[in-house]
């Protein structure tokens, strides 16, 4: 599998020019990062394909390694890695670990991905890996868990979808009792703080500039209303109340971010027809790549042999 993956990357890179591709994620990286460079405002960047810079700071601090070494398939390539050997380690039962890597060695979303240097799997499994590392942590006054805290915020400052599966994993921890209110408000007081922060250098060099260009306003002008995501998170709280194990919180992440995305699937076809948004790529159908992260983590929690990523 990891053969697999390295493979396609190479691929990519000698057979794939980046102006060939329709999919504009390296672009957006590309273009917000040559801005900042410069000293320009790179929330005002446009990628090949017209697009604003709509993801926020952290996602572009994380991405900029591998903009700068000049090849961004190792970022597409990193979630798969890191689920393959989640898989390769943690499930045992040759049967059920057969069927997930023969499942992923198929997915063409992952070849797709790797080709067309887009990163969705991979920051998604970023943000999983800090949430299953959260409900695993038994002591809540370590340093552990104030940097934890720290670590979500961050990653919130990646993608604000995010916040469902924070809904989801936070939400029902306090309403299962797994922890008290006292720990989860300080958890994310910490984690408010530093997502915040990340936003500070762009208000302090670019005050003006930021409160007519940022990713709040980019994602609530140019993606979908501001309403919908607040009725896409109204959902993700009545999902919260149907958690009852860690297993849960992982399958209900992934159907939070999955309806949230079919709605905005929806919401494209109703408002701009088929051909304009499925044809001529006003959707965008590879979002609903956000929640197999957790459906196939939520795989790995029902493997029959009972090894967890929570128990081990």
């Amino acid at each position: 599998m990891l053969g697999l993956i390295i493979g396609v990357a190479i691929i990519s890179y000698f057979k794939i020019p980046l102006e060939t591709l329709m999919v504009d994620r390296w672009s957006v990286i590309s273009s917000f990062l040559t801005e900042l460079y410069n000293g320009n405002y790179p929330y005002f960047a446009k990628s090949h394909r017209g697009n604003y810079p709509g993801p926020m700071p952290i996602y572009y601090l994380i991405a900029a390694p591998f903009h700068y070494i000049g090849e961004l398939s190792l970022l597409s390539s990193l979630g798969y890695c890191i689920v393959t050997v989640i898989l390769i380690k943690k499930t045992t039962a040759t049967k059920h670990l057969n069927f997930l890597i023969f499942y992923m060695f198929t997915s063409a979303y992952m070849i797709w991905e790797i080709t067309t240097r887009s990163n969705l799997f991979t920051f998604t499994m970023l943000v999983l890996l800090v949430l299953n590392a959260f409900i695993n942590l038994d002591n809540k006054t370590t340093l552990k868990f104030y940097g934890l805290a720290l670590l979500t915020g961050l990653l919130l400052s990646t993608r604000s979808v995010y916040i469902l599966p924070y809904v989801i994993f936070f939400l029902s921890s306090l309403v299962n009792q797994d922890i008290t209110f006292k720990n989860i408000f300080l958890f994310l007081s910490i984690a408010f703080i530093a997502f915040t922060a990340t936003f500070i250098p762009f208000i302090y060099f670019y005050p003006d500039d930021f409160f007519k260009m940022n990713p709040f306003i980019i994602q609530s002008s140019f993606l979908i209303p501001t309403a919908y995501t607040i009725v896409f998170i109204i959902i993700a709280i009545f999902l919260t109340f149907l958690v009852k194990t860690k297993t849960d919180k992982f399958f209900f992440s992934g159907l939070s971010l999955f309806i949230a995305i079919l709605i905005y699937g929806i919401y494209y076809l109703v408002n701009y027809g088929f051909v304009t948004s499925y044809i001529n790529s006003k959707m965008d159908i590879s979002y609903f790549i956000f929640c197999m992260p957790f459906f196939i983590t939520y795989l790995i929690y029902v493997n029959p042999d009972k090894k967890t990523l929570a128990t081990h």
